[in-house]
């Protein structure tokens, strides 16, 4: 065994006395932990209960690195609860916001585990209401929809069956037409139909509609 591991057991193995645990000013949910007489971490309230520390208590490093880790946990676990609790999100979104937090993918997956476990995230019920909500405040077509569902990180099995459902529920057509006649009754007497007839069609094309039902609407409109 060569020495400089030796040296590295024997920093390894030294235990270290907790000397102080004070409440922090600007946070009284969270602990400053003194070891030796010297400040070693903060701490949540909850991991500082759950692992039983108080005053006179000696770690290893190996015991510390497992008290920080489960604060990390708890600290991502609770800003994921603070953004779900703005509105609800996919599983894609809340990884993206804390892996804009600087939370390590370990620490991360167990977050959507847990969250999963307790019901809070389910991207096929998030899917459904975020169509209906689309749909009801801006009328849109297939296209559109699918794409924004897929940049939510919804995947392709939740997608078709939301697009069938969504769907079923509201008729694209109808939804497309009452689209066209808003556009057509506020502009038919300010343009030539020409004008008026692309305008109309180039709205329902950016809302997703495909061209069999645009060419449809039109048709009615006999424009």
């Amino acid at each position: 065994m060569t020495s400089l591991l030796k040296h590295r057991m024997k920093k390894n193995s030294k235990l270290s006395e907790i000397t102080r645990i004070e409440i922090q000013k600007k946070n009284k949910n969270r602990y400053s932990v003194f070891l030796d007489e010297e400040f070693a971490f903060g701490i949540d309230q909850d991991v500082l209960l759950s692992h039983g520390l108080h005053k006179g208590i000696k770690l290893s490093q190996k015991q510390i690195d497992e008290i920080q880790f489960a604060d990390r946990k708890k600290s991502a676990k609770d800003r994921a609860l603070r953004f779900l609790s703005y509105r609800d999100r996919s599983e894609k979104e809340l990884r993206d916001k804390l892996k804009g937090l600087d939370y390590d993918e370990m620490i991360i997956s167990w977050v959507i585990s847990e969250l999963k476990r307790l019901q809070l995230i389910d991207d096929q019920n998030f899917a459904y209401l975020f169509s209906k909500n689309k749909i009801f405040t801006k009328p849109c077509g297939e296209y559109l929809l699918r794409r924004e569902l897929k940049i939510k990180g919804i995947s392709d099995r939740i997608i078709d069956e939301t697009i069938e459902r969504i769907y079923a529920e509201k008729d694209q057509y109808g939804m497309a037409y009452d689209v066209a006649l808003k556009k057509y009754t506020k502009d038919k007497d300010k343009i030539d139909t020409i004008k008026l007839k692309k305008r109309i069609s180039d709205l329902l094309l950016r809302r997703g509609f495909n061209w069999e039902i645009v060419r449809d609407v039109l048709e009615k409109l006999e424009i």
